[in-house]
């Protein structure tokens, strides 16, 4: 069936992808199966399951239950659960495997809401329409990337979610899951560059690190991919308004990026030639050069300017003395670019909050002639 969450820019020549395909913006008002997350009825999707809500369980429950959590940074909590699952330390597995099952159904329930499409669940999603819950119906695979869809996590996480579904009485979805998945981003808009390319700086902005690679392709394939020092992402305040303040903040972002970028091309350009084109993955709706003025951290870019690719190339380019030019990319898109070979396939990224992306989607490829 056509996608409906897919639509096409006749400026840039593209598919593109909106905030209507968020899940994050789903409200759970109804769950067929009672006691498996009933604390979650009537709260938002967004509320109820991110990497930041297992690590604040983590804490609590280590706290109360006197479980050292010194090793672990705040931003690398949710390996605790990995460690912990294989731990000899009763304690440090008991309180794992809780908080694996809490969210694990959490999960499930979101899925499980996608795939009934319950009219009480579609009162409570007021921007979808019923082609949108019917296209979700059809779905046949849901791919699972991201960190929390790794490791022995991402294989209780998948137990939970057919749990759930066999509770329910309801056909699940087949839950693929992707291990290592941190550089998919990346490799998906390397499918965007020539099938013969000497090198191009490609990064994944999101919203808690910054990935850089330089990658060369060779007759269609990836010949050599460099991966480069992840930087931390800054300023990831969510505040859309335009006050002052948020545009001092903005300014300050992007005068980060922009030697995130230029730093990429400097190190790129020492391991051999560097083509004008850079492409970027990044944590908005991105269309063309043009942010989404309502998701996420780098939505206050929008303050300086409403074509930010345009911007960041130009001052990229002054600071390397040579035309450089920016393709934004959604990075759900860029995750999905990696299966675009798999039909009725959607792909689910957890972290942050969840990102989605179409394997449907087609994208044209750069115009570059200098590789």
């Amino acid at each position: 069936m056509k996608n409906p969450f897919l639509f096409y820019s006749e400026q840039e020549k593209t598919e593109y992808v909106t905030a209507l395909c968020s899940v994050n913006r789903g409200v759970i008002a109804y769950i067929p199966v009672k006691g498996i997350a009933d604390d979650i009825i009537g709260k938002s999707v967004n509320d109820v399951f991110s990497a930041g809500l297992i690590s604040q369980e983590i804490k609590t429950l280590a706290g109360k239950w006197g479980v050292d959590l010194s090793a672990y940074t705040d931003k690398d909590l949710p390996r605790f659960l990995d460690d912990a699952t294989c731990s000899n330390d009763i304690i440090q597995k008991t309180l794992a495997d809780s908080i694996v099952r809490k969210f694990g159904n959490r999960l499930g329930v979101i899925l499980l809401t996608l795939k009934q499409g319950h009219e009480l669940n579609r009162q409570a999603r007021k921007d979808w329409s019923s082609e949108h819950w019917d296209y979700w119906a059809n779905i046949k695979t849901v791919i699972l990337t991201g960190g929390l869809s790794s490791g022995l996590l991402g294989r209780r996480f998948k137990e939970q979610i057919l749990y759930v579904f066999d509770m329910a009485g309801e056909k699940p979805y087949n839950i693929n899951l992707y291990d290592n998945g941190s550089h998919l981003g990346v490799m998906g808009c390397a499918k965007l560059l020539p099938d013969d390319c000497s090198g191009a700086a490609v990064l994944d902005f999101g919203q808690t690190n910054l990935k850089r690679s330089v990658i060369r392709k060779r007759r269609g394939d990836i010949s050599e991919f460099i991966q480069l020092r992840t930087r931390p992402s800054l300023y990831m305040e969510l505040d859309t308004s335009d006050s002052p303040e948020n545009h001092a903040k903005a300014v300050e972002l992007h005068k980060y990026l922009v030697k995130i970028v230029v730093d990429t091309c400097r190190e790129a350009m020492a391991t051999g030639d560097l083509c004008c084109d850079v492409i970027i993955s990044i944590a908005n709706y991105a269309v063309g050069n043009r942010l989404f003025k309502d998701r996420g951290g780098y939505a206050k870019l929008f303050n300086i300017s409403d074509e930010y690719g345009a911007l960041l190339a130009h001052d990229v380019s002054s600071a390397l003395h040579r035309q450089i030019r920016i393709r934004l990319v959604h990075d759900g898109t860029a995750i999905a670019l990696n299966f675009t070979d798999r039909e009725d396939t959607v792909c689910l990224s957890m972290g942050t909050a969840f990102g989605v992306g179409f394997t449907d989607i087609r994208l044209p490829g750069c115009s570059c002639n200098c590789c």
